[in-house]
C-alpha cells in the first residue's frame, strides 16, 4: 500500500475499485477532482494487469494498488482471493466509502467492501455480461447470476446510466429492494474542457471529402467491423472520404484489422481525444452495448453529428436527423445509408452540429452529474 498518499487529515477516503486505471483517469478525473477539491482521499484499487496506470494515479495525487485476478469470467475459487484480497487493502486503508464498477469488479469489490466494513459502499453500473447485451436470447451462466446477486446485496446504493439496464437487473432479480437505485447520464462532459470546435472544409476539389472517426476499444462488441466493412464499401463510390479508427487493443487480431488498411487508418490509443474529435465531420460508434458512452458525450460536447446504434445509452446521445442518425447494431447496410446520407447532404451538418452542443449542455453537463454521484457516496 503507498501509505506516502494517505492522509490522515482527509475528511474521508474514497477506495475507487475498478478494472483498468487508464480508463478510470480518462471517464472519471472531473469526479476525482470534485473529491480532492473537498479534501476526501482516493485510493484507485486496480486488477494487476493494469499495474502500468499506477504512475499516472499517482501523478493526480490518487493512493493506488492493485489485487490479484485471474479471469474476466467467474470462478469461486480465485474470485474469493480476489475479494480477501481486496477486503484486506480496503481495511488497512480504512476506506469509508467504496465506488466500484466494471462488469466482474463492481461484485468483487462489492463482496471485499462489505467483508472490511466499509461503511458506504456504492456500485457504479457502466456494463453488464455479454450475455446481457440488447439482442441476445442468452441469460447470464449460473456463475454470473450467483457473482452479481451476492454483490448487488452487498450495496448500500446502485447508479444506473441508462433505464434499461435497470429494468434488466430488476427483471433478473438482482437488485435488491434494500438498496438504493439512481440514474445518472453517464460520466458527463466537462462544457468548458470540450468546448464547441468550428468544422474542418467539408469539400475538396468541388467533391464532398468528409472525415468519419471511430475512437473505441478493439473489440469486436463495439462494433469495428461494421465500421471497417461500411468504409470499405464506401470508399468505392466517396473515394475521398477518410475514416479512422482510434482505439486501445482489444479482442479483435490486428492482423484483421490490417486487411482494412486501404480504406481505415487506423492508430493507436491517443489517449485524450479531443484532437481527433475535432478533425472529424461525424462521430461513429455502431456498439453493440453501452451504459453511456463517453466518448458521444464528447463528441456532442465539442458539435459533431453521430452516428450510433438504437441501444441503450447510446440512442439517448441521439434526436434523430437532428444531431445525428440512430441505426440497428450489427447492420452493415444501415450504418453505410447513414454515412452516405452525410456524404450526400454535407450542408446539413453544421446545424446539427449546434444541435449536439446544444444537447450536451441540456442533458449531460458534468457538473450535476458528479454532483448526483457525490451525494450517493454520502460526500
Amino acid at each position: 500500500m503507498a501509505r506516502s498518499l494517505f492522509d490522515m487529515t482527509s475528511v474521508k477516503r474514497v477506495a475507487i475499485i475498478a478494472p483498468d486505471g487508464l480508463s478510470l483517469l480518462r471517464q472519471r478525473s472531473e469526479l476525482i477532482t470534485d473529491i480532492l477539491a473537498r479534501r476526501h482521499s482516493v485510493l484507485a484499487l486496480v486488477p494487476e494487469h493494469a499495474a502500468q496506470s499506477i504512475p499516472a494515479l499517482a501523478e493526480r495525487g490518487i493512493a493506488a494498488a492493485t489485487f490479484p485476478y485471474k479471469s474476466d469470467q467467474p470462478s469461486i475459487l480465485t474470485d474469493r482471493q480476489t475479494v480477501a484480497a481486496i477486503a484486506a487493502q480496503l481495511a488497512d486503508w480504512r476506506a469509508h466509502v467504496a465506488l466500484c464498477y466494471g462488469v466482474k469488479t463492481l461484485s468483487l469489490g462489492a463482496l471485499a467492501a462489505k467483508k472490511s466494513r466499509v461503511t458506504r459502499r456504492v456500485g457504479l453500473i457502466t456494463a453488464l455480461p455479454p450475455a446481457m447485451i440488447l439482442g441476445s436470447n442468452a441469460t447470464p451462466s449460473w456463475a454470473w447470476r450467483r457473482l452479481m446477486r451476492s454483490g448487488f446485496k452487498a450495496l448500500d446504493a446502485a447508479i444506473c446510466h441508462n433505464e434499461r439496464h435497470r429494468a434488466q437487473l430488476d427483471a433478473g432479480g438482482y437488485l435488491p429492494r434494500t438498496i438504493e437505485i439512481t440514474n445518472v447520464a453517464g460520466s458527463g462532459v466537462d462544457l468548458t474542457r470540450y468546448a464547441m470546435q468550428p468544422l474542418l472544409p467539408m469539400v475538396n476539389d468541388r467533391r464532398t471529402a468528409l472525415n468519419f472517426a471511430m475512437i473505441a476499444r478493439l473489440d469486436a462488441a463495439k462494433g469495428v467491423i461494421e465500421f471497417c466493412d461500411a468504409a470499405a464499401q464506401i470508399k468505392k463510390t466517396a473515394p475521398d472520404s477518410q475514416f479512422i479508427l482510434s482505439g486501445r487493443d482489444g479482442d479483435l487480431d490486428r492482423t484483421l484489422l490490417s486487411g482494412y488498411s486501404d480504406s481505415v487508418e487506423i492508430i493507436g490509443d491517443q489517449g485524450d481525444a479531443a484532437a481527433l474529435l475535432a478533425a472529424a465531420h461525424v462521430i461513429v460508434l455502431p456498439s453493440w452495448g453501452e451504459a453511456m458512452p463517453r466518448i458521444l458525450l464528447e463528441a456532442l460536447a465539442i458539435g459533431r453529428p453521430i452516428i450510433t446504434t438504437d441501444i441503450p445509452g447510446a440512442r439517448e446521445t441521439v434526436d434523430e436527423r437532428v444531431n445525428g442518425v440512430i441505426v440497428p447494431p450489427k447492420n452493415v447496410d444501415a450504418l453505410v445509408a447513414a454515412m452516405e446520407s452525410f456524404i450526400a447532404r454535407p450542408d446539413l451538418i453544421p446545424s446539427m452540429a449546434r444541435a449536439s452542443r446544444s444537447k450536451a449542455e441540456r442533458r449531460f453537463d458534468v457538473r450535476p452529474v458528479n454532483a448526483a454521484l457525490m451525494q450517493v457516496m454520502g460526500l
